[in-house]
């Protein structure tokens, strides 16, 4: 199987395409910049979700690849303040990263292919717990969540699966110093958890990946 791995450069991402490259998939990861870790397993396309052109380079992205078994959209990055104090442009970024890329990825994948056999989000206890200085990080993970849930219905979608970690010790956080993370989990195990949740048959699960202690939970499933 291919697995497109979006937002797969670091992290969480990076870390579930090791997970994937090493069973066998060929894998492919996206991001701004290429991996920290060189690997030969796994293949690099520049994609940048942050330019006023994103629908177009997403498309040429999909249109390059080979048949896509499975994507997966891990896409997400750390932003603070209240909605007044971000600027537009930090509002419209969010929106387009965490939410709306993934509409443009889902939709372009079902125009060239027909088919998704597997779709997995990654989102965050945000989408069901908002934080007053994260609001539309809120906004973009409660929708991507309940847009993915959404898709599942759609009979082009083989099944759908919403994994929403709390704290995870990435560089999403390397610039917070007024946060405790010694109870956060390491990118490594919740990459771990979540491929062994993708198994089964099912048409939609939501897996909540929670801390202290750290527990995984089957949350809905269809």
């Amino acid at each position: 199987m291919h697995t497109l791995v979006i937002g797969g450069s670091r992290g969480i991402g990076w870390e579930l395409a090791k997970v994937f490259a090493a069973v066998g998939d060929t894998v492919t990861v996206t991001g701004r910049k290429a991996p920290d870790r060189a690997d030969s397993i796994v293949a690099f396309c520049e994609l940048n979700l942050s330019t006023s052109d994103y629908a177009d380079t997403i498309r040429m992205c999909i249109n390059d690849q080979q048949k896509i078994g499975r994507i997966v959209y891990a896409h997400g990055y750390f932003q603070e303040g209240t909605i007044t104090d971000l600027s537009e442009a930090e509002i419209q970024d969010m929106i387009q990263v965490c939410g709306t890329g993934f509409v443009f990825v889902t939709r372009n994948i079902l125009l060239k292919q027909g088919e998704l056999p597997e779709c997995v989000v990654i989102t965050s206890s945000s989408q069901w717990t908002p934080r007053e200085l994260e609001p539309v990080y809120n906004f973009a993970k409660a929708g991507v969540g309940h847009f993915a849930h959404a898709l599942s219905f759609d009979a082009r979608v083989g099944k759908t699966m919403v994994a929403a970690p709390t704290g995870t010790k990435t560089a999403f956080h390397a610039s917070r110093t007024d946060v405790d993370m010694s109870t956060y989990h390491d990118p490594a195990w919740v990459a771990q958890h979540i491929y062994e949740q993708i198994d089964g048959e099912y048409e939609y699960k939501l897996v909540k990946i929670l801390r202290n202690p750290a527990t995984v939970e089957v949350a809905d499933i269809r």
